[in-house]
């Protein structure tokens, strides 16, 4: 069966490699409305977003302003997390990996991969601690650190490849603090569950044979796997079983944010946004005019969001946002 690499946010594109690894991203004055992939905020009012061309951003006023900083890459980065607020790692296409340790202001290359075209693309990354760390991305693509980043090691992920497909793109990992259980979700309803932080995965029964951009553990302590065309699915027993939520849209998926301890903010394709009252057991959905895609989504204040997408970064207007 022939693969296609589906990029994070529009669905199926192709991720082609290209020579643009090694050089320094161009200080873009129109970065902030440009392709937004990840967003992470730190516990000073700071926020940080990766996206298209290597362009990483830093606000220190919760969104209102952006500034782009200096990257080693013109790699599309797909994703970045923060082990504290100074300790943060970015991913993305040609299996680039950067690394900061003064909380966004500076990156340093650790790791790419530009000729091994059998692994495109790194789309998700988590790190447990400042020194054990993995990596996520297309055709089963998986990598483990021990060491900060300073070495990564390539893990095959034999026991989650499918007879006939092979080994999906995984897209997105989330990790349950309470049972100490990291998830990792992918294409063909690819989902898996680890419980020695990476080491090693069990697939999880799936409730759909599509793919999942997104898998998160909501403050209530319920799974949701999300993505292509609406699909949205809530499990409250770890992923044993799964209850499918009816979302009113055919908008693939790609993030969700707790607002509050049982509401939640889902961004989709299309200018959607689904917002739930009740941790996902039922959705409103509302749509925004410019209608363009969206791929993450942060909290910032009590009622407040922080979008990234297609059209760069923005606070979201009210959209069912503001407490009911």
């Amino acid at each position: 069966m022939v693969k296609k690499v589906t990029l994070l946010l529009l669905g199926l594109t192709a991720l082609v490699a290209s020579s643009v690894w090694a050089e320094d991203a161009v200080i873009a004055r129109k970065a902030a409305q440009s392709l937004v992939l990840g967003i992470e905020a730190l516990s000073d009012n700071r926020l940080v977003a990766v996206g298209e061309r290597g362009h990483v951003l830093v606000s220190e006023d919760q969104g209102k302003s952006w500034k782009q900083v200096p990257s080693p890459t013109q790699a599309t980065l797909t994703a970045v997390t923060f082990v504290n607020d100074k300790v943060g790692y970015a991913v993305g296409h040609e299996q680039v990996i950067i690394k900061t340790t003064d909380g966004g202001n500076s990156w340093q290359l650790q790791y790419h991969q530009e000729q091994d075209l059998d692994y495109p693309a790194l789309l998700d990354v988590w790190f447990h601690d400042e020194n054990h760390g993995v990596a996520t991305g297309a055709y089963g693509l998986y990598l483990m650190t021990e060491d900060g980043g300073k070495t990564w090691e390539f893990v095959p992920l034999d026991d989650l490849e499918d007879p006939e497909f092979g080994l999906p793109h995984f897209y997105s990992f989330d990790f349950d603090k309470k049972n100490k259980r990291l998830y990792m979700a992918g294409e063909i309803g690819s989902i898996a569950v680890s419980e020695d932080l990476g080491k090693s995965w069990k697939a999880l029964p799936s409730p759909y044979e599509g793919s999942f951009f997104r898998v998160k553990v909501t403050e209530a302590g319920t799974v949701h796997a999300m993505g292509l065309r609406g699909n949205l699915f809530r499990s409250a027993d770890g992923g044993q079983t799964w209850k499918e939520i009816d979302t009113g849209s055919t908008a693939s998926i790609n993030d969700v944010v707790n607002v509050t301890a049982t509401k939640l903010v889902y961004v989709c394709s299309d200018g959607v946004i689904l917002v739930s009252n009740n941790d996902g057991l039922s959705v409103v959905k509302h749509q925004r005019k410019d209608r363009s895609a969206l791929s993450s989504a942060v909290k910032v204040d009590d009622f407040k969001v922080v979008l990234g997408g297609e059209k760069g970064l923005f606070n979201a207007d009210d959209n069912g946002l503001s407490n009911p």
